[in-house]
């Protein structure tokens, strides 16, 4: 049979190629871009897994969702969009003070008492020992 009518298998390096084609098309949605050069999603994770250079690539475009995501963030803020406000500062400027804090207390303020029980009974004397060194330790730290 001549060359010619075997019709031609494309190689793993064109078929990657491809891939990461459709991944930058796609603004690095991996789903997309994986139906559109017709690989199975678990290649994709395969080769991203396996392969250094595809995957440094691969990252590379997928950084793209997050430069438009922050540049449509920001359009909000010049918009003065107070959502997109609130979420900038709470993000970007803790250092600033703008952060939420949880703090869990007891009644009235006081503190939460733990109170749990071991059994040690079923330990050796060799056990306790070493139990009560680690403790020790714990003390003098504390």
């Amino acid at each position: 049979m001549s060359r010619a009518g075997q019709g031609r298998r494309m190689t793993k390096k064109r078929k990657k190629e491809i891939l990461l084609e459709k991944l930058k098309e796609t603004m690095g949605v991996v789903a997309y871009a994986c139906e559109a050069a017709g690989i199975s999603r678990v290649t994709y994770y395969n080769w991203f897994k396996e392969d250094e250079d595809f995957r440094e690539k691969a990252e590379n475009i997928c950084e793209i969702q997050k430069d438009m995501a922050e540049f449509a963030l920001l359009e909000k803020i010049k918009k003065k969009d107070t959502t997109a406000i609130i979420f900038y500062l709470k993000t970007k400027a803790k250092d600033r003070g703008y952060s939420e804090r949880t703090e869990v207390t007891g009644a009235d303020g006081a503190g939460i008492a733990v109170n749990k029980k071991y059994d040690l009974s079923d330990l050796s004397d060799e056990d306790l020992a070493a139990l009560g060194k680690i403790l020790d330790k714990s003390n003098e730290k504390g």
